[in-house]
């Protein structure tokens, strides 16, 4: 096992801060397990002989009666993955010339050594390599396309396909060497996908595996299988790393053990991991459904791992109980509350475009085609009516996944759908909401993150966000990207970021990585009317100054004037000096009158006027600063992109008690 780098070793240093003393033995333990494994011992290199009668479980997905429109998108897509291969984050991959280089950066081409993959630091690569791209293509969700293609037509060029990656894939990635073996998040994922496409290319037996060689590959498959099944569950992440990690981890375990239940320690992994998902989806979820990583992409994509798990336990007899179930319908109803009449969530949070597997085609969403799946799954017609209404196509999914009808709509009943998530933090004012006329406000009143790192958490306490009929006005400025580019990275997950308020120039927590802060911040909602016109919270992440300071907001909605009043004071001994940030759309332009402290953003449909007042003030309007000194008015709609926005900075000098006060009113062009 290579020694860490000194980058690495200043990493860990810091990341050590911030375990808890009940975590030191665990991760003693890990260090000596994966010593152990890298020299072979404790590790599947040799996988036990199969069962004599080895299990292979129900199905959990299967091909629907297509109409003749959907059969052609499907067939398209798959026609595409033969011809040149996946999309990955903007970048259209060529196979056409020769198979992908499962161990090679599809963006640089640079390929990643073969050395033991829990030694292999991914955070901090040599060769402008970014394993992003590499995990995402190795994640096999576009195999499910082709897997689904066959199930549909029978054609047999899109199984042969699929044998073709698959035995190149075994042969190029053996347990447990190269960096598809270096984060067992990514075997959990693969697993998930690798048993939709097992069941739909006909299970055990498949034509894929009729003579010599397709038994050779069956069997080379199944052994991969265990070893992925081991990573994973020799390998959970628990205590402070315990985030959707773990719950990939176990998950991708659960649904192996449910489909090949092949070996003497299959029914061990399946209730274990059963046992931790359980007991996380009560954790990682609140009550009011909303995932703990305060991340609204994460939220889904921690749900698919709890859908997968469900389904496949279901369909294979080994169901969850009513409190897991209870959960995941929760966190149904959250995306159907914030999802604006267009579709879209409220970008809180890290967001990397990442899905678990992906079963719908053409256009929709992974939050609006689990919408869709939740309506039929839990027989809800205000989530049918929702899912619906922001896109008529997003249901793709939902016959591969249900055999159940989908429900009668309801869309009287998507007034009742919750503004407020106190306990998960996110909560909800504005007028008309889920009509296509709504004007929509998200309130950030949740802590920094969860498990002490808070990894997908951004520095955004209070941060408030403003869209008028699905055009969003003042906006999360995003992600951009993860390790590839540290000082963007740091940027983004900033509170100068974000629409809220910075102290004394300070982030509201301490920057320690990537995916690492180094204190707390903590909210508190001190009051909200049921009616959704006021709410006031605050939080506590300038309380390390040397003058404590906490951070309150308040507030107020008047449907009548469709204005919002915001007002931000410190409570606090001495004057501090703040800057609030409200960021704009890239379509939109923005301007600053100082003589009348006031601002306007005039947008595509809309015009937002905010006026100031309470402090005297010092306002600049920033689009696209990139210099040593400054990064500023940049947004990020997807992953690895960003586009020039402009932001307005309001500069002031803040006694205690003191109230500045913005009172932004919504008009259309």
């Amino acid at each position: 096992m290579k020694l860490p780098s000194a980058e690495r070793l200043r990493w860990l240093t810091r990341r050590l801060s911030r375990i808890s003393v009940v975590e030191i033995p665990y991760r003693v333990g890990s260090f000596v397990r994966t010593a152990a494994q890298s020299r072979g011992f404790w590790d599947a290199r040799q996988p036990p002989p199969l069962l004599a009668k080895p299990g292979f479980g129900a199905a959990w997905v299967w091909a629907p009666a297509l109409s003749e429109a959907d059969g052609r998108d499907l067939e398209a897509d798959a026609e595409t993955l033969l011809a040149r291969g996946p999309r990955i984050f903007g970048l259209d991959l060529d196979f056409s010339a020769a198979a992908p280089d499962w161990n090679a950066d599809p963006r640089t081409g640079h390929p990643v050594p073969l050395d033991f993959g829990l030694s292999i630091d991914f955070r901090h690569m040599a060769g402008d390599i970014d394993i992003k791209f590499l995990w995402e293509l190795n994640r096999h969700l576009w195999w499910v396309r082709l897997a689904q293609a066959y199930a549909h037509t029978g054609h047999s060029k899109y199984l042969q396909a699929l044998g073709q990656h698959l035995a190149r894939w075994l042969e190029a990635c053996p347990y447990p060497l190269g960096p598809n073996w270096s984060s067992p998040v990514e075997q959990g994922i693969r697993l998930i996908n690798w048993s939709l496409v097992w069941h739909l290319i006909g299970g055990a037996n498949s034509a894929l595996f009729e003579g010599s060689q397709g038994q050779a590959l069956r069997q080379n498959w199944l052994c991969s299988i265990y070893q992925h099944m081991r990573f994973a569950s020799d390998n959970y992440s628990f205590h402070s790393s315990g985030n959707n990690h773990l719950l990939g981890e176990a998950a991708g375990v659960f649904v192996a053990a449910c489909t090949w239940d092949c070996w003497p320690a299959s029914q061990a992994l399946r209730s274990s991991a059963q046992a931790i998902l359980e007991r996380e989806a009560q954790k990682q979820f609140s009550s009011d459904g909303v995932n703990w990583e305060q991340a609204t992409e994460y939220h889904g994509f921690a749900l698919q791992f709890l859908l997968a798990a469900g389904l496949a336990g279901r369909a294979a007899g080994h169901d969850f109980s009513a409190a897991y179930w209870q959960r995941v319908e929760s966190a149904m109803v959250f995306i159907a509350a914030q999802m604006d009449c267009q579709g879209c969530m409220p970008g809180f949070g890290d967001s990397d475009d990442g899905e678990v597997f992906r079963l719908g085609y053409g256009k929709g969403t992974a939050d609006q085609c689990l919408l869709a799946v939740g309506a039929t799954l839990f027989q809800r017609g205000d989530l049918q009516a929702k899912a619906y209404a922001v896109n008529p196509a997003a249901d793709k999914a939902v016959p591969w996944l249900t055999r159940q009808a989908p429900p009668p709509t309801a869309p009287d009943r998507l007034s009742e759908l919750p503004r407020h998530f106190p306990e998960g933090g996110l909560m909800l004012m504005g007028s008309n909401l889920h009509r296509g006329d709504e004007v929509r406000v998200s309130f950030d009143c949740g802590p920094l993150g969860c498990l002490g790192i808070a990894g997908h958490g951004h520095a955004d306490a209070l941060s408030v966000l403003l869209g008028v009929a699905g055009e969003a006005l003042l906006l999360d400025s995003g992600t951009y990207c993860y390790n590839s580019a540290p000082q963007w990275r740091k940027f983004f997950r900033g509170t100068s970021a974000h629409n809220t308020l910075r102290v004394d120039g300070e982030d509201q927590s301490i920057y320690g990585a990537s995916f690492l802060w180094l204190q707390d911040v903590n909210t508190r909602i001190h009051a909200f009317s049921e009616d959704g016109a006021v709410i006031h919270a605050s939080h506590d992440g300038y309380t390390r100054l040397k003058d404590p300071v906490h951070h309150h907001r308040r507030l107020s909605w008047n449907a009548e004037a469709g204005c919002l009043t915001v007002e931000d004071w410190l409570e606090c001994q001495q004057t501090h000096g703040v800057e609030l940030f409200w960021h704009g759309t890239p379509d939109g332009q923005m301007q600053w009158d100082g003589a009348a402290q006031r601002g306007t953003l005039a947008a595509l449909r809309n015009q937002l006027q905010l006026e100031l007042s309470g402090a005297e003030l010092q306002g600049r309007v920033s689009c696209g600063v990139e210099t040593d000194q400054e990064l500023q008015g940049w947004a990020s709609h997807a992953f690895y992109e960003k586009h020039p926005a402009p932001v307005l900075t309001v500069a002031a000098q803040l006694k205690p008690g003191q109230v500045l006060r913005t009172v932004l009113t919504v008009r259309p062009r």
